[in-house]
């Protein structure tokens, strides 16, 4: 005897693919349950922290898997799917870890991110970002457009192009040993600050070079080589950035986030939520108070070249912002 897949509702029609999720949901809480170990915890403060962590996570992972189902079975529509074209620096790390603790990791297929595909065809990416809850990476235009539909809410977070750049050099430069890292890493490691921006070679360019228009504009392997090449550069990341649903502010990061998070169907996080900041992976205090100074007058005039595109950008949707204020 076959079962109907479906049951016609005279008001609507009701999917029955949320008892599939119910019982994964019901799989997940078995085989995932913190609680159901064949080892004992060590009873540590440490230990004691892990556990309540990893409860915590269990419990938000399963309470966001049911609300899925249950949207299912009422007049609430799904959830559309979130992607979030991260710029380095910009806060992103906050949002990315807030979404795995509600969404899931990446293993379990509803988070995917850009950045574990870049070795591989774009096209094998966008195939996973189908079928994903909420999608992340530091992409290029090209491969969003890859993945988005009409079920998508995309959105960015912008920051001051001085203060990202800033940012970004002590951020590497301070970067712990237990981290992997490419080649070009290490040498910026080695590099002082004017070296950094002044630095010709292209393998150095491609994190300094006006990265945010580049992002946006298309693709991060072009670079410009002069003011009219940037300024056109601007102008295809502006019409670009304009078609995204949210463009939020590094410096207003609490309102963008509680936004985003109400769009997933999440709680609004908890306000001053910043993870990753630059600052606090320096060794010393004095480390830490040079990594949080802003550039000197020297260094914004060797990184002007280098934002010039950037800031007709962040100007452009910062003019924006104050109106909508």
């Amino acid at each position: 005897m076959e079962i109907a897949p479906q049951l016609q509702d005279p008001r609507r029609n009701i999917s029955f693919g949320f008892v599939e999720d119910i019982v994964a949901v019901a799989a997940a809480a078995r085989r995932n349950n913190p609680l159901r170990r064949t080892q004992p915890y060590q009873w540590t403060s440490a230990g004691m922290m892990r556990l309540l962590s990893k409860t915590r996570k269990f419990f938000r992972r399963l309470g966001y898997r049911i609300a899925r189902c249950r949207e299912d079975l009422t007049a609430q529509g799904k959830k559309p799917r979130v992607v979030f074209i991260h710029t380095p620096k910009t806060g992103g790390n906050s949002i990315n870890t807030y979404f795995k603790e509600y969404v899931g990791s990446k293993g379990s297929g509803r988070i995917v991110r850009y950045d574990d595909f870049t070795s591989h065809a774009v096209d094998k990416f966008a195939a996973c970002a189908q079928s994903a809850k909420f999608v992340t990476g530091h992409m290029p235009w090209t491969a969003f457009e890859r993945c988005r539909d009409g079920n998508t809410f995309a959105f960015t977070i912008l920051r001051d192009p001085y203060d990202r750049l800033r940012s970004l050099y002590y951020f590497i430069v301070n970067l712990p040993d237990k981290y992997e890292r490419a080649e070009e890493i290490n040498d910026i490691q080695k590099m002082s600050i004017r070296e950094f921006l002044s630095s010709p070679e292209r393998r150095v360019r491609f994190y300094t070079d006006n990265y945010i228009a580049r992002q946006f504009a298309g693709s991060l392997d072009v670079l410009a080589e002069t003011p009219a090449e940037r300024a056109r550069l601007a102008e295809s990341a502006i019409q670009n950035l304009s078609s995204l649903d949210l463009v939020g502010f590094n410096d207003n990061l609490d309102g963008a986030f509680t936004e985003i998070a109400r769009t997933a169907g999440l709680p609004a996080p908890c306000a001053g939520r910043k993870l990753n900041v630059t600052a606090n992976l320096a060794a010393s205090e004095e480390k830490r108070a040079e990594a949080s100074l802003p550039l000197n007058e020297e260094m914004r005039a060797l990184a002007k070249p280098l934002v010039e595109a950037d800031m007709m950008v962040y100007e452009y949707f910062l003019k924006t912002r104050k109106i909508t204020e």
